[in-house]
């Protein structure tokens, strides 16, 4: 059965560099400068280990016509005979790429590279990095220029401005997990023609993803229980997430997160191995790295209420937080073995259901 997620920590931590080339582009040459073979120092492995880390947190994309897709074959082609294939195949998505950057390019390198897994997954890391230090270097070209490149590649991680990773192997449900920091102002996980360089379209719609963050929320919150605030119901964490896609012009991870699981917490260390738990709750969810725009309309009043139902068979459903509806449900019971729930309000309306 196909995955959900994205990699997990183990995955990355396994992370072997088999095939590494980079190619240099010139904004104003439409042909790129083509290497034939880049070694990395272990620092610069390192390095490129953890940016690769960061990646396979982006956007799940699949590919709109994989049997006819130039990327996916190109990729295929390293994946099935590295060997014979990386440099010349890494040549050419370079060169796809420069043809789909037209506008506003760059100067920088685009990265190619094969990586393995303890799993034996083997996955193709495309990068785009922009340095205006390429430029001052133009006329040299020569192992001096190379390793110029390489080495600013440590001194600035945030010069990786456009990242995918691509599957081969159907193991994940994915095609490919990708990163744009060019559209971190935009609606879209990705620029235009970075959609038209992947040839991809989004794997869940953002309405979709939007009741999916609410749901996982929920079923995170109410499986580790045992595990919160005792003085919050888990109805209290589906609230913030609600909240937060509410009010959010953009979903990001880390920012989600911080509200489900905010300063209401007084125990630090709680709050922190929750943040953590909650984390990797999503990343097997597949939902982690997702960057999408929340659509409102998706969180319909079924889908924020919440619901208990007694061993006596009486229902409570309310929205929000408990505490805004006058609701208290106790978490423990209490020395006669019942749980203790409080309602208070000013006003019952006695209901006719007769049919």
């Amino acid at each position: 059965m196909k995955k959900e997620s994205g990699l997990s920590d183990s995955e990355k931590e396994s992370f072997h560099i088999e095939k590494f080339i980079f190619h240099i582009i010139f904004a104003h040459e439409h042909v790129p400068t083509y290497l034939e073979e880049v070694s990395l120092t272990s620092e610069q492995e390192e390095f490129f280990k953890k940016r690769f880390g960061e990646i396979s947190e982006g956007t799940q994309f699949v590919f709109k016509d994989k049997e006819n897709s130039i990327l996916y074959k190109n990729c295929k082609a390293i994946h099935d005979d590295p060997d014979a294939n990386f440099i010349a195949m890494s040549k050419l998505i370079t060169s796809l790429f420069r043809q789909h950057h037209k506008k506003t390019a760059n100067d920088g390198v685009f990265i190619t590279a094969l990586v393995s897994m303890k799993n034996a997954q083997k996955l193709v890391f495309l990068l785009k990095l922009d340095h205006r230090i390429v430029y001052q270097y133009k006329t040299t070209r020569n192992r001096a220029l190379l390793e110029e490149i390489k080495n600013t590649f440590i001194e600035d991680k945030k010069a990786i401005q456009k990242a995918a990773l691509v599957d081969i192997s159907d193991h994940y449900k994915w095609d490919v997990l990708a990163k744009d920091r060019s559209a971190v102002s935009m609606p879209k996980p990705i620029t235009d023609y970075f959609y038209n360089f992947l040839e991809v379209i989004e794997r869940e719609t953002p309405g979709r993803l939007t009741e999916l963050a609410v749901k996982f929320t929920n079923s995170w919150a109410v499986q580790s229980n045992a595990e919160l605030d005792p003085n919050q119901d888990p109805a209290s964490y589906k609230s913030r997430a609600i909240n937060y896609l509410m009010a959010a012009d953009k979903f990001k991870t880390t920012d989600f997160i911080n509200a489900v699981i905010n300063s209401d917490d007084p125990d630090d260390e709680r709050r922190e191995r929750l943040r953590k738990s909650f984390r990797d709750f999503l990343g097997e969810k597949g939902l982690s790295g997702q960057t999408f725009v929340p659509f409102k309309d998706s969180l319909t009043t079924a889908r924020k209420k919440n619901v208990r139902l007694t061993a006596e068979g009486i229902k409570i459903e309310w929205m929000g937080d408990p505490a805004e509806s006058n609701l208290t449900i106790s978490p423990q019971k209490d020395k006669d073995g019942f749980f203790n729930i409080t309602i208070k309000t000013t006003k019952i309306d006695i209901l006719d259901n007769a049919k």
